[in-house]
């Protein structure tokens, strides 16, 4: 896993915000053990400090701290333009979708729950960090492309400059390692009339072999890219233009070209060329298809996390929390309509003969089916209870249903497994395995509190 962390990412300056000395302690220890440079603040006051002191590369900062909150203390370096633009991931022992809305909200880019599990925290640090890095090398890139883009232009326009000048700029085209490539969109086909060394270099071709050529040889048989219509749009139109296109070199080997276009127009302003400034990005367009990767890996997981806390393990409908969370939703909106909330319980009847019979694996198997049968019947319910009976009783919330609604689809599910036709020769009601309901019915309102 450690093996994914750069050696500038591990060079990077983290912040650590947090009241509890304890926990600056283990995460700070985790993050220096990888090779971190970690910094420590118990409040909002030493962090806003330490940060104007100096710039982090990444700042972790518990929601509750003394002074502004966290969440406070987030949309006040976000409103900063120094500090806008440095990430921060939110840790909190609050896991509500309220808490972690809140923090993305005022400009957070992740949140770690605690307690902390040391792999997670180092992922989602490392991930940040990457993305952190990438955001400022674009960042330096484009103000290097914007300069020789303009060094350029003035070498176009500007026929009257001094000679020395001329030379001076031919060279620094000539030697910029950036691909520089020119064209005359007033020759059919708009065909080449200069490239650099660095083209040359980015390419594997030599200028001779394509003066006169249109570019679109270097995209051989890709020629569905859509970023090529952006290109055909701005010259058509004389606009610049800024895409990523995948190309050919000599060779036939790919990589991944950053293309910005620019119309060049004399001192009338007629269009006199196009020039194009390339970058060879396909390692930035590697470590941005591998972060991809880990985002939907890491969205897989936190979806199966979701899925194994709110789902109960053996028969795979709802568990208690989940339950308590519906409850609580439909009473209150139950509340605001006057409208009713039914509650049906369901016993799996003489179960503990059953397992004394079968085994507990028959026991579980027997669940399964019922809680599949009960799933056809009604949606959603959920298992729940305590001791022993958890094994065999579930619960169905029913909001918007009147008493005699209730009665049928109670009805409906026992006959649904009775339908099952599950044997238990143990039981003193049925050959088969039977279940039986109480249903119980009341107009919801906010005064009576909902104790689930």
């Amino acid at each position: 896993m450690m093996g994914s962390i750069s050696e500038q990412t591990l060079k990077a300056d983290i912040l650590v915000v947090d009241d509890q000395p304890e926990n600056l302690h283990l995460l700070s220890s985790l993050l220096r053990q990888v090779g971190y440079n970690v910094r420590q603040s118990l409040n909002a006051e030493m962090a806003l400090t330490s940060v104007q002191a100096k710039l982090p590369d990444l700042i972790l900062l518990d929601v509750r701290i003394p002074g502004m909150s966290g969440y406070e203390l987030c949309r006040h370096l976000k409103n900063s333009e120094n500090t806008s633009k440095v990430p921060i991931i939110f840790l909190s022992a609050l896991n509500d979708i309220d808490s972690i809305m809140a923090g993305f909200q005022v400009g957070g880019v992740d949140y770690i729950t605690k307690p902390f599990h040391n792999s997670e925290v180092l992922i989602r640090v490392n991930t940040q960090l990457r993305l952190y890095q990438l955001q400022k090398q674009l960042e330096l890139q484009n103000q290097s492309l914007q300069e020789q883009i303009r060094l350029s232009q003035i070498y176009l326009h500007d026929r009257q400059v001094a000679e020395a000048r001329r030379k001076l700029l031919e060279k620094a085209i000539a030697a910029t390692q950036n691909g520089v490539v020119i064209t005359d969109p007033n020759q059919p086909d708009n065909p080449i009339i200069y490239v650099n060394a660095g083209w040359e270099r980015l390419t594997g071709y030599a200028a001779n072999e394509v003066i006169g050529s249109n570019c679109r040889f270097l995209q051989v048989n890709q020629r569905d890219q859509p970023a090529l219509d952006d290109i055909r749009r701005a010259i058509a139109e004389a606009e610049e233009c800024r895409v990523i296109l995948k190309n050919y070199r000599r060779d036939g080997t790919i990589f991944w070209n950053e293309l910005f276009i620019s119309p060049v127009r004399n001192e009338p302003g007629e269009l006199t060329n196009f020039i194009g400034i390339q970058t060879d990005v396909t390692e930035r367009k590697k470590s941005e298809e591998a972060l991809e990767r880990s985002r939907i890996a890491l969205k897989k997981t936190n979806q199966e996390l979701q899925r194994l806390a709110l789902d109960d393990d053996l028969t795979q409908v709802a568990n208690r929390r989940r339950f308590n969370e519906y409850l609580a939703y439909n009473w209150h909106r139950c509340a605001r309509e006057q409208e009713p909330i039914a509650l049906i319980l369901c016993d799996v009847d003489y179960f503990q003969p059953y397992n004394d019979t079968f085994g507990h694996q028959a026991g579980d198997d027997c669940l399964h089916k019922i809680a599949r049968a009960i799933s056809g019947a009604i949606q959603p319910f959920s298992r729940f209870g305590g001791s022993l009976w958890w094994r065999r009783i579930c619960a169905i919330i029913l909001p918007n249903t009147p008493i005699n609604g209730a009665m049928k689809v109670a009805e409906r599910i026992r006959k649904q497994v009775e339908n099952l036709r599950i044997p238990h020769p143990s039981s003193k009601s049925s050959n088969y395995v039977t279940v039986s309901l109480g249903v119980a019915c009341q107009i919801a309102h906010s005064e009576l509190c909902v104790d689930s």
